[in-house]
């Protein structure tokens, strides 16, 4: 069974939850269970919550506050019995995360000047002219002066188009850096792992991060930039970058995970991805925005996964 721990830290809970409840879980599994356990302090919060969630949810007893050790029925090796389908334990897991996330983290840019829904688009115009093109569970703030004319990108993807004012540059500040120009047109994506990508169409940009020196960028042209500073600028294939604005979504040989980051902002509720190095696979496809559980078929159907769903809500691509 490849079910080990990924992602966050309630993801890793969530699979440790799943593995640990199979009939077929190992002295060995349970071993490195408590190896992980032990690694760090929110590793035993975070189990805390999920087994406190699945009490409430089956009147299973709830562990003493002095222990983290799970519930896990021995059998007996002179019984046989048949073994039990983990698939309803994975959607009940699913709903345990998606309950203990939603106890701690508002939605992101919730109190921001401008935001979308998830599979929502929208056209903000701005006071100096320029337009911005919010993408599906996108947020910005906005903040212009005298001087200067500042944006920030809080979520999600937003394409911009600047009206020219050489009296005042626009600055749109996303992650860990800031795109700064005169006049342009460019579109700006907080990605995975709050990694932020540049595209511009038309004119040029600056674009600095991590106290690094600006690098120009031009129209045809992209950087990714994270905490560690800006990539070498590289041609970009505008057609792809501009897609979601046509309600498509393009991706050439994308991780998985960076896949399911950009559905989560078209699909209502949760997905998951439950099976140790899953999020590594390569995606190249063209999804329809407006079809995100098609593409989910699409995905499982093509990297031999299962595609598990409770309700509407909640859904996981699994290896079995």
């Amino acid at each position: 069974m490849d079910t080990g721990p990924i992602g966050t830290v309630d993801d890793e809970a969530v699979a440790w939850f799943v593995r640990l409840r199979d009939e077929e879980a190992s002295e060995s599994d349970r071993a490195a269970f408590a190896d992980w356990l032990e690694a760090s302090p929110t590793h035993g919060q975070a189990w805390r919550e999920l087994e406190a969630v699945w009490g409430a949810l089956d009147q299973v007893a709830a562990p003493k506050p002095t222990t983290i050790t799970p519930t896990i029925v021995a059998h007996s090796p002179a019984r046989h019995r048949p073994r039990r389908s983990w698939r309803p334990i994975a959607a009940a897991a699913m709903l345990l995360l998606a309950a203990t996330a939603a106890w701690r983290l508002p939605p992101a840019g919730m109190f921001a000047d401008h935001r979308t829904g998830i599979g929502e688009r929208r056209v903000v115009a701005l006071a100096d002219g320029s337009r911005v093109e919010l993408g599906p569970a996108s947020a910005i703030d906005v903040d212009f002066t005298g001087a200067r004319r500042a944006i920030t990108l809080v979520a999600g993807e937003a394409f911009f188009t600047v009206a020219r004012d050489t009296a005042r540059p626009f600055v749109v500040s996303a992650g860990e850096g800031q795109i700064a120009v005169l006049g342009t047109a460019f579109d700006v994506k907080i990605g995975q792992s709050e990694a932020v990508s540049v595209v511009v169409t038309e004119s040029k940009v600056a674009v600095s991060a991590a106290g690094s020196k600006a690098v120009g960028v031009t129209a045809g042209q992209e950087v990714s930039y994270d905490r560690n500073g800006v990539s070498a600028v590289r041609g970009a294939d505008l057609d792809a970058a501009q897609a979601w604005r046509q309600d498509q979504l393009v991706f050439h040989d994308a991780p998985l995970d960076a896949v399911l980051t950009e559905l989560r902002r078209y699909r209502g509720g949760t997905i998951q991805l439950l099976g140790g190095e899953l999020g590594k696979r390569r995606i190249t496809a063209v999804f329809d925005a407006k079809r995100p559980d098609a593409a989910l078929e699409t995905i499982a159907r093509n990297l031999d996964l299962r595609l598990l769903r409770a309700s509407d809500y909640f859904a996981a691509l699994v290896a079995w």
